[in-house]
């Protein structure tokens, strides 16, 4: 008897189709939130357990002249039991991981890249080129320094281990340049290199890849002056999330958001002096 395959959510711009596959999810909670109310955030996230919530973590798959491009790699088993579904949801898909040409990277944390690599250290998508900018990638591939925080300290370890099967196939994209069709928008602030990923479509129209411009899409959409604990530069990544939700909006951008409510796609739009999310 065939084994029907998942069915995954998705969205066409332009002729191309964006597949969302998710890694599971995130337990985050009222303290991981900054300059807002803990009782506003409670409401806005429609409710905790005891302070706590969730929030997706989505990846995404563009097959495009005859590539199959990956957007970020999940976590793999290295956070929370909630999180390392992709590759299991890949297969289940009919997406070998063995298949995956590329992976494009909107930045270099652990709910992103701690997924290239299996419990031993070894690729779990051994065809794949690794997309990233040249900013992001040099910031945590970087010797440790002695005035490190610990968690740049921790990230810079766990980057070296995530990327080492990687290292003769990772393509640095330098500045604007168009690769693979995707156009990179340095969003910093929650790190340094922070990249959004633009995609250019021959039918018109576009479409970005958010990664953590906003990190809880129930708060930042609407709220783009809440920031949270895991930016290194929090008063940069408002500036960054503010152009990129206004570039979203100005320019009628599909987006889709690794942590924006599963599946992740939609458009922003603007609602009085700020913003809303209408999904797909």
């Amino acid at each position: 008897m065939a084994v029907s395959e998942l069915t995954l959510p998705s969205m066409t711009v332009g002729g191309v189709e964006v597949q969302g596959l998710s890694d599971g999810t995130l337990p985050t909670s009222l303290d991981k939130v900054v300059d807002m109310d803990p009782a506003q955030v409670e409401r806005l996230v429609g409710g905790t357990d005891n302070g706590t919530f969730r929030i997706p973590v989505n990846n995404f798959v563009i097959r495009r002249g005859g590539k199959i491009i990956m957007i970020d790699a999940g976590a793999g088993n290295t956070m929370y039991p909630t999180l390392g579904r992709l590759p299991g949801n890949l297969r289940a898909a009919g997406i070998d991981p063995k298949a995956v040409t590329h992976i494009v990277i909107t930045h270099l944390h652990g709910d992103h890249a701690n997924g290239l690599v299996d419990d031993a250290g070894n690729a779990h998508y051994p065809n794949a080129e690794i997309v990233v900018h040249e900013i992001e990638a040099d910031f945590w591939m970087a010797p440790a320094g002695a005035n490190d925080p610990d968690k740049v300290k921790g990230n810079r370890a766990r980057t070296k281990i995530n990327l080492k099967p990687y290292l003769d196939r990772i393509h640095r994209v330098r500045g604007t340049e168009d690769y693979l069709g995707f156009v990179p928008v340095v969003a910093p602030g929650h790190t340094p290199g922070h990249t959004c990923w633009l995609l250019t479509t021959p039918g018109g129209g576009g479409f970005m890849a958010l990664g953590d411009v906003v990190h809880v899409s129930a708060i930042q959409i609407s709220h783009p002056d809440a920031g949270m604990i895991y930016d290194l530069d929090k008063d940069q990544a408002v500036k960054s999330r503010k152009r990129i939700l206004d570039m979203a909006a100005s320019e009628r951008l599909a987006i889709a958001g690794a942590h924006v409510n599963a599946p992740g796609f939609g458009h922003v739009v603007r609602k009085g002096a700020s913003f809303a999310f209408e999904p797909a």
